[in-house]
């Protein structure tokens, strides 16, 4: 049986820049691998043509070109895919979906069953895992996973080969006689070191990735804490791979792709501390000589394990502060003080470890205040790098609930929605009126002082210069991953390469 996996297509249209690869396709495909189906190709779309914009002051204004796209059926990358079909002539197509781009999801899925009525297309990830009713609307579509997905999609794969039935799949949704079914869920996979390690190996366009590209790892799965913002395909039940499991991947894709900088994509990467410190511990003994990076929370730190990172080879951390607001830091029931968030500021810079802080704007029941105190906070905590998202709502989190009832967002959408509007406005009844509090001439002045005000912060020299000094080892090892950086800043701060 031929398999092909397809990430389908978002930053190519927008021109902003795409790290690293689709890991949990590589993750089925490894687990596929593994099981004997050995025929299995990876299309990830955005690396085909990849962008160098790393400035998203004017994310809106290119998520337009991102719908334009979606409704330009003569796009080249509609093309693209519909000659990736033609060429692995697959009898099965799997692919990722996200909210934000399922749009994409929505087209990638039409275009290719235009010529391939018979071929079974199969979608899995945090949409339709979240919504899988809305996703089988699509005719096109023809089973949704829920859930972790790997033993899940074998299962499938399986059954489709074997011709067999599918009521005794777990995870498994779709379609008889247009009822839509949806068999029991199933549970996580407690162990995952069993899991094979990505295939990225089976990665189409192995000449688009950079190194660095191929350092993205996952040494857990889940988060256990309640942000009202946040949506978890995996809940709250948090899973660890071994330390020794995770070392044999950094040497894996360490031999293979020359990789130096690497990028841990855990959810909250420091929860367990011992764990982390025995981790750190065995790659300086093991003399990995690389350089790495991480999410995590500001309770989750403190001085010896930042120092303890930093030994290893960590030169940036991430971490969402979110607000300056007491009361909207309340209402994310993110489970954190400003204090701690003061004190880990206080650790990374006088530490010298690049960091940067993400914050949001345009919560639900936010005031021009709450705003203003999120760009004071901003600057009294100065990050290396500041980002600045505007609050995207998801189905399924307790913010999106919030916004449903303060008449903001629709409940739910029908198909055609992810092709009319803006990806930053699913789900508003008025992309016009997105808080309650602020009127929309306000909202607008407020948002453009913060992008300003964050693009300027970010755009210092010294900031700059440290990101810089941050990655030297990862220069002094690839230089051509200096170029690269250098033609993006330029880019960035000056608006030519």
């Amino acid at each position: 049986m031929k398999i092909l996996l397809i990430d389908p297509p978002f930053k190519r249209f927008t021109g902003f820049v795409n790290f690293y690869f689709p890991i949990g396709l590589t993750y089925l495909a490894g687990y596929l691998r593994a099981r004997g189906y050995t025929d299995i190709c990876i299309f990830d779309s955005d690396a085909v043509e990849k962008g160098m914009d790393i400035d998203f002051s004017d994310e809106y204004r290119r998520l337009e070109f991102y719908r334009e796209g979606l409704n330009n059926s003569s796009h080249k990358v509609w093309q693209e895919i519909k000659n990736v079909v033609k060429k692995i002539n697959p009898d099965v197509v799997g692919m990722t979906a996200m909210t934000t781009k399922f749009g994409s999801v929505l087209k990638t899925a039409e275009v290719i069953k235009k010529d391939n009525p018979d071929l079974i297309i199969i979608v899995g990830g945090p949409h339709p895992t979240l919504l899988p009713e809305q996703t089988l609307k699509a005719k096109q579509i023809d089973f949704v996973i829920r859930g972790e997905g790997e033993e899940t999609f074998y299962e499938l794969i399986k059954t489709i080969d074997e011709k067999k039935e599918y009521r005794e799949i777990k995870g498994l949704s779709y379609r008889v006689n247009e009822k839509i079914i949806h068999n029991s869920s199933r549970e996580f996979i407690n162990k995952l070191d069993e899991i094979p390690l990505p295939a990225r190996d089976l990665l189409m366009n192995q000449d688009k990735y950079i190194s660095e590209d191929m350092g993205v790892i996952m040494t857990s799965r889940g988060c256990p804490f309640n942000c009202t913002y946040c949506c978890h395909m995996w809940q709250r039940k948090v899973r660890n791979r071994s330390v020794d499991n995770v070392i044999e991947e950094i040497r894996l894709v360490k031999q293979n792709y020359g990789t130096r900088q690497f990028e841990f994509k855990d959810d909250s990467f420091t929860l367990n501390r011992e764990r982390i410190i025995d981790l750190c511990e065995k790659m300086v003994l093991e003399k990995l000589k690389i350089n790495w990076g991480c999410s995590t929370r500001v309770d989750l730190l403190d001085e010896e394990l930042i120092l303890k990172m930093k030994k290893a080879g960590c030169n940036i951390i991430k971490l969402g502060i979110e607000t300056g607001s007491e009361r909207i830091l309340k209402e994310t029931k993110k489970g954190v003080t400003f204090s701690q968030m003061r004190k880990a500021a206080g650790w990374l810079n006088k530490h010298n470890i690049f960091w940067s802080g993400y914050f949001m704007g345009g919560l639900p029941s936010e005031t021009y205040e709450d705003i203003i105190k999120t760009y004071k906070f901003m600057k009294e905590l100065n990050p290396y790098y500041a980002g600045l998202g505007m609050y995207n709502p998801f189905p399924g989190t307790e913010l999106f609930n919030q916004g449903v009832k303060l008449g903001l967002l629709h409940s739910e959408v029908d198909l055609s929605h992810f092709f009319r509007v803006n990806a930053k406005n699913y789900f508003f009844v008025n992309s016009e009126k997105r808080v309650a509090n602020i009127d929309k001439e306000t909202f607008d002045k407020v948002v453009s002082f913060m992008i300003k005000e964050f693009n300027n912060h970010n755009k210092q020299l010294k900031n700059i210069l440290r990101r810089g000094w941050a990655r030297k080892k990862v220069y002094l090892g690839d230089f051509s991953l200096f170029v690269q950086d250098l033609r993006k800043a330029v880019k960035w701060v000056f608006g030519s390469v």
